[in-house]
C-alpha cells in the first residue's frame, strides 16, 4: 500500500470537526522530537567591559546608512 500524500491527508483532515483537527495537531505534535532552546545551544561570552569606541549599531557594522 503506497502512502497516502500531503495533499490526500490535507483533504481529510478537512473533513474532521474542529476539536477532532485539534486533538489530531497534540497528536502531530506529541510525535515531533522536543525542540532545544536556543539558549541551551549557543554559546555565551561573558566579558569585563566593551571598548568605550565599540558600536553595536547595524548600521556601523555593515556599513550601512540606508533605511
Amino acid at each position: 500500500m503506497e502512502a497516502p500524500t500531503i495533499e490526500i491527508l490535507v483533504k481529510l483532515v478537512e473533513q474532521l470537526s474542529e476539536d477532532e483537527q485539534v486533538e489530531l495537531v497534540r497528536r502531530i505534535e506529541a510525535l515531533l522530537p522536543p525542540r532545544q532552546r536556543p539558549s541551551d545551544t549557543l554559546r555565551v561570552f561573558h566579558v569585563e567591559h566593551f571598548p568605550e569606541n565599540m558600536t553595536l549599531r547595524r548600521e556601523d557594522e555593515y556599513d550601512d546608512d540606508s533605511e
